[in-house]
Protein backbone atom coordinates (compact mmCIF):
# COMPACT_ATOMS: atom_id res chain seq x y z
CA UNK A 1 0.00 0.00 0.00
CA UNK A 2 1.52 3.46 -1.25
CA UNK A 3 0.76 5.18 2.54
CA UNK A 4 1.61 2.29 4.56
CA UNK A 5 -1.94 2.09 5.98
CA UNK A 6 -1.93 5.92 6.90
CA UNK A 7 -4.76 7.69 5.70
CA UNK A 8 -4.31 9.64 2.78
CA UNK A 9 -4.91 13.16 4.14
CA UNK A 10 -2.23 12.71 6.75
CA UNK A 11 0.62 10.89 4.05
CA UNK A 12 3.02 12.32 2.58
CA UNK A 13 6.54 10.85 1.39
CA UNK A 14 9.13 11.69 3.17
CA UNK A 15 9.99 15.57 2.98
CA UNK A 16 6.62 16.13 1.54
CA UNK A 17 3.68 17.45 3.38
CA UNK A 18 0.72 15.59 3.96
CA UNK A 19 -1.98 16.24 1.49
CA UNK A 20 -4.25 18.06 5.00
CA UNK A 21 -1.27 20.00 5.35
CA UNK A 22 -0.51 21.09 1.74
CA UNK A 23 -4.40 21.98 2.13
CA UNK A 24 -3.99 23.95 5.55
CA UNK A 25 -1.84 25.72 4.05
CA UNK A 26 -3.16 27.15 1.14
CA UNK A 27 -6.51 28.17 3.51
CA UNK A 28 -4.41 29.88 5.75
CA UNK A 29 -4.46 33.18 3.86
CA UNK A 30 -7.68 32.90 3.90
CA UNK A 31 -9.30 31.93 7.29
CA UNK A 32 -7.30 32.97 10.55
CA UNK A 33 -6.79 29.15 12.43
CA UNK A 34 -9.02 29.46 15.10
CA UNK A 35 -11.68 29.72 12.44
CA UNK A 36 -10.40 27.01 10.93
CA UNK A 37 -12.39 24.00 11.17
CA UNK A 38 -11.44 19.90 10.18
CA UNK A 39 -13.56 17.04 10.19
CA UNK A 40 -12.20 13.72 10.66
CA UNK A 41 -13.69 10.34 11.42
CA UNK A 42 -12.80 8.64 15.05
CA UNK A 43 -10.90 6.18 13.48
CA UNK A 44 -7.97 9.16 12.91
CA UNK A 45 -7.54 9.74 15.81
CA UNK A 46 -4.26 8.60 16.33
CA UNK A 47 -3.04 10.79 13.31
CA UNK A 48 -4.62 13.63 14.54
CA UNK A 49 -1.37 14.70 17.62
CA UNK A 50 0.50 15.65 14.09
CA UNK A 51 -1.64 19.13 13.00
CA UNK A 52 -0.57 21.65 14.96
CA UNK A 53 -2.95 24.05 17.54
CA UNK A 54 -1.66 27.27 15.38
CA UNK A 55 -2.86 25.84 12.31
CA UNK A 56 -6.44 24.52 13.55
CA UNK A 57 -9.16 26.08 15.66
CA UNK A 58 -11.04 22.98 16.08
CA UNK A 59 -11.05 18.76 14.84
CA UNK A 60 -14.16 17.55 15.38
CA UNK A 61 -14.36 13.54 14.97
CA UNK A 62 -17.05 12.05 13.46
CA UNK A 63 -18.61 8.91 15.37
CA UNK A 64 -19.25 6.80 12.04
CA UNK A 65 -18.77 7.38 8.41
CA UNK A 66 -22.59 8.49 7.37
CA UNK A 67 -21.66 10.02 4.03
CA UNK A 68 -20.43 13.91 3.42
CA UNK A 69 -23.80 15.32 4.20
CA UNK A 70 -23.20 14.93 7.49
CA UNK A 71 -19.30 15.79 7.48
CA UNK A 72 -20.09 18.94 5.82
CA UNK A 73 -22.99 19.35 8.53
CA UNK A 74 -20.77 18.73 11.60
CA UNK A 75 -18.14 20.77 10.25
CA UNK A 76 -20.77 23.33 10.18
CA UNK A 77 -21.66 23.61 13.78
CA UNK A 78 -19.41 25.49 15.71
CA UNK A 79 -20.05 28.56 12.70
CA UNK A 80 -23.84 28.47 13.03
CA UNK A 81 -23.58 28.79 17.03
CA UNK A 82 -20.77 31.32 16.44
CA UNK A 83 -22.21 33.72 13.57
CA UNK A 84 -24.48 32.09 11.03
CA UNK A 85 -23.98 34.52 8.23
CA UNK A 86 -20.27 34.34 7.93
CA UNK A 87 -19.38 33.56 4.55
CA UNK A 88 -17.68 29.67 4.76
CA UNK A 89 -15.16 28.05 2.42
CA UNK A 90 -16.00 23.65 2.33
CA UNK A 91 -12.60 22.30 0.63
CA UNK A 92 -11.45 18.65 0.58
CA UNK A 93 -8.41 17.57 1.94
CA UNK A 94 -7.18 14.63 -0.21
CA UNK A 95 -7.46 16.91 -2.96
CA UNK A 96 -4.22 18.28 -4.58
CA UNK A 97 -3.25 21.94 -6.80
CA UNK A 98 -0.47 23.71 -7.83
CA UNK A 99 -1.18 27.15 -8.17
CA UNK A 100 -2.36 28.47 -4.43
CA UNK A 101 -2.82 31.71 -5.60
CA UNK A 102 -5.29 31.26 -8.20
CA UNK A 103 -7.00 29.09 -5.75
CA UNK A 104 -7.16 32.02 -3.45
CA UNK A 105 -7.95 34.70 -5.68
CA UNK A 106 -11.00 32.33 -7.14
CA UNK A 107 -12.00 31.88 -3.22
CA UNK A 108 -11.97 35.49 -2.34
CA UNK A 109 -13.83 36.44 -5.37
CA UNK A 110 -16.71 34.35 -4.47
CA UNK A 111 -17.08 35.33 -1.13
CA UNK A 112 -17.64 38.92 -2.38
CA UNK A 113 -20.45 37.68 -4.50
CA UNK A 114 -22.29 35.10 -1.74
CA UNK A 115 -21.61 38.39 0.81
CA UNK A 116 -23.68 40.64 -1.92
CA UNK A 117 -26.56 38.30 -2.67
CA UNK A 118 -26.19 35.00 -0.10
CA UNK A 119 -25.64 32.51 -3.06
CA UNK A 120 -23.92 29.39 -2.88
CA UNK A 121 -20.41 29.24 -5.45
CA UNK A 122 -19.32 26.03 -6.99
CA UNK A 123 -15.66 25.60 -8.16
CA UNK A 124 -15.67 23.15 -11.42
CA UNK A 125 -12.16 22.57 -12.86
CA UNK A 126 -11.88 22.55 -16.79
CA UNK A 127 -11.31 18.92 -16.93
CA UNK A 128 -8.25 17.05 -19.32
CA UNK A 129 -9.83 13.94 -19.83
CA UNK A 130 -13.21 12.20 -19.84
CA UNK A 131 -12.90 10.57 -16.72
CA UNK A 132 -15.43 8.44 -15.39
CA UNK A 133 -14.81 8.66 -11.57
CA UNK A 134 -15.48 12.35 -11.42
CA UNK A 135 -18.62 14.02 -10.52
CA UNK A 136 -19.37 16.54 -13.66
CA UNK A 137 -21.09 20.10 -13.23
CA UNK A 138 -22.86 21.13 -16.99
CA UNK A 139 -22.68 25.08 -16.30
CA UNK A 140 -24.78 27.56 -17.98
CA UNK A 141 -23.26 30.84 -19.56
CA UNK A 142 -20.97 32.98 -18.21
CA UNK A 143 -22.21 36.03 -16.42
CA UNK A 144 -19.74 38.64 -17.63
CA UNK A 145 -19.37 40.77 -14.95
CA UNK A 146 -19.16 38.19 -12.38
CA UNK A 147 -17.17 35.50 -14.40
CA UNK A 148 -19.17 32.47 -12.54
CA UNK A 149 -22.07 30.43 -14.16
CA UNK A 150 -25.41 29.08 -13.35
CA UNK A 151 -25.26 25.14 -12.54
CA UNK A 152 -27.48 23.66 -14.90
CA UNK A 153 -26.62 19.92 -13.99
CA UNK A 154 -24.89 17.32 -12.38
CA UNK A 155 -23.71 14.25 -13.51
CA UNK A 156 -22.21 11.98 -10.76
CA UNK A 157 -19.43 9.70 -11.92
CA UNK A 158 -21.03 9.06 -15.59
CA UNK A 159 -19.65 6.33 -18.04
CA UNK A 160 -17.09 6.89 -20.33
CA UNK A 161 -19.32 7.93 -23.35
CA UNK A 162 -21.05 9.92 -21.23
CA UNK A 163 -18.21 11.59 -19.83
CA UNK A 164 -16.77 11.88 -23.06
CA UNK A 165 -20.23 13.74 -24.16
CA UNK A 166 -19.71 15.66 -21.24
CA UNK A 167 -16.11 16.94 -22.14
CA UNK A 168 -16.84 17.60 -25.90
CA UNK A 169 -20.18 20.33 -24.11
CA UNK A 170 -17.69 22.28 -22.28
CA UNK A 171 -18.49 19.99 -18.84
CA UNK A 172 -16.49 20.90 -15.96
CA UNK A 173 -15.16 18.53 -12.81
CA UNK A 174 -16.52 19.53 -10.06
CA UNK A 175 -14.11 19.79 -7.43
CA UNK A 176 -15.86 19.85 -4.21
CA UNK A 177 -14.42 23.12 -3.22
CA UNK A 178 -18.05 25.54 -1.89
CA UNK A 179 -18.13 29.44 -0.90
CA UNK A 180 -21.03 30.57 0.85
CA UNK A 181 -23.26 31.86 4.16
CA UNK A 182 -23.20 29.25 6.39
CA UNK A 183 -27.29 30.27 6.73
CA UNK A 184 -27.47 29.54 3.08
CA UNK A 185 -26.04 26.08 3.07
CA UNK A 186 -27.61 25.13 6.15
CA UNK A 187 -31.01 26.69 4.71
CA UNK A 188 -30.50 23.74 1.77
CA UNK A 189 -30.15 21.30 3.96
CA UNK A 190 -33.19 22.34 5.54
CA UNK A 191 -35.20 21.92 2.46
CA UNK A 192 -33.61 18.80 0.83
CA UNK A 193 -32.06 16.86 3.83
CA UNK A 194 -34.59 17.89 6.33
CA UNK A 195 -34.41 15.06 8.36
CA UNK A 196 -30.28 15.23 8.90
CA UNK A 197 -30.57 19.32 9.35
CA UNK A 198 -33.27 18.29 12.09
CA UNK A 199 -30.66 15.86 13.99
CA UNK A 200 -27.91 18.61 14.01
CA UNK A 201 -30.13 21.58 15.17
CA UNK A 202 -31.24 19.49 17.73
CA UNK A 203 -27.17 19.12 18.66
CA UNK A 204 -26.73 22.91 19.11
CA UNK A 205 -29.25 23.78 21.08
CA UNK A 206 -27.53 20.74 23.98
CA UNK A 207 -24.68 22.42 25.94
CA UNK A 208 -21.41 21.03 24.91
CA UNK A 209 -20.80 18.18 27.27
CA UNK A 210 -24.26 16.65 26.43
CA UNK A 211 -23.66 17.43 22.43
CA UNK A 212 -20.71 14.40 21.78
CA UNK A 213 -23.60 11.63 23.42
CA UNK A 214 -25.97 12.58 21.40
CA UNK A 215 -24.54 12.53 18.04
CA UNK A 216 -23.08 9.17 19.02
CA UNK A 217 -26.28 8.10 19.08
CA UNK A 218 -28.14 9.57 16.43
CA UNK A 219 -24.91 8.50 14.35
CA UNK A 220 -25.56 5.10 15.09
CA UNK A 221 -29.38 5.26 13.69
CA UNK A 222 -28.32 7.87 10.21
CA UNK A 223 -28.13 6.88 6.82
CA UNK A 224 -25.87 8.01 4.71
CA UNK A 225 -26.32 10.83 2.39
CA UNK A 226 -23.52 12.61 -0.11
CA UNK A 227 -23.02 16.23 -0.19
CA UNK A 228 -22.92 15.96 -3.74
CA UNK A 229 -26.07 13.89 -4.57
CA UNK A 230 -28.52 14.47 -2.26
CA UNK A 231 -27.93 17.93 -1.59
CA UNK A 232 -26.62 19.78 -4.18
CA UNK A 233 -27.91 18.22 -7.48
CA UNK A 234 -31.47 18.51 -6.36
CA UNK A 235 -30.73 22.58 -5.10
CA UNK A 236 -31.61 25.03 -7.82
CA UNK A 237 -30.03 29.25 -8.28
CA UNK A 238 -26.07 27.40 -7.37
CA UNK A 239 -23.23 28.95 -9.16
CA UNK A 240 -19.76 27.66 -11.04
CA UNK A 241 -16.63 29.41 -10.83
CA UNK A 242 -14.44 28.12 -13.85
CA UNK A 243 -10.83 27.02 -12.98
CA UNK A 244 -8.61 26.88 -15.89
CA UNK A 245 -6.54 23.47 -16.74
CA UNK A 246 -3.01 25.67 -15.46
CA UNK A 247 -4.70 25.46 -11.45
CA UNK A 248 -3.02 21.88 -11.63
CA UNK A 249 -6.02 20.19 -9.38
CA UNK A 250 -6.71 16.37 -9.00
CA UNK A 251 -8.57 14.48 -6.91
CA UNK A 252 -6.43 11.98 -5.65
CA UNK A 253 -9.28 9.49 -4.43
CA UNK A 254 -6.95 6.36 -6.28
CA UNK A 255 -3.42 5.00 -5.48
CA UNK A 256 -2.57 5.67 -9.19
CA UNK A 257 -3.51 9.47 -9.07
CA UNK A 258 -2.10 9.92 -5.78
CA UNK A 259 1.26 8.18 -6.99
CA UNK A 260 1.40 10.13 -10.02
CA UNK A 261 0.53 13.46 -7.71
CA UNK A 262 3.78 13.01 -5.40
CA UNK A 263 5.77 12.12 -8.35
CA UNK A 264 5.16 15.23 -10.71
CA UNK A 265 7.65 17.95 -10.97
CA UNK A 266 6.81 21.68 -9.12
Amino acid sequence: MLTGGVPKQFWGPEGEPSLLDATLSRMAPLSAPDRTVVVVDRSHGPHVHSLSPDRVGAVLFQPADRGTAAGVLLALTPVLDADPEAVVVLTPSDHGLRDARRFQSGVLGAAKRVRRDDRVVLFGAAPTGANDDYGWIVPGPTDQMSGLRPVREFVEKPAIPEAARLLAQGALWNTMVVVARASALRALFAKHLGELDRVFDAARKLPPETREGYLSDAYSRMESRDFSRDLLTPARDLLVHTWPRALGWSDLGTPERLAAWFRRPE
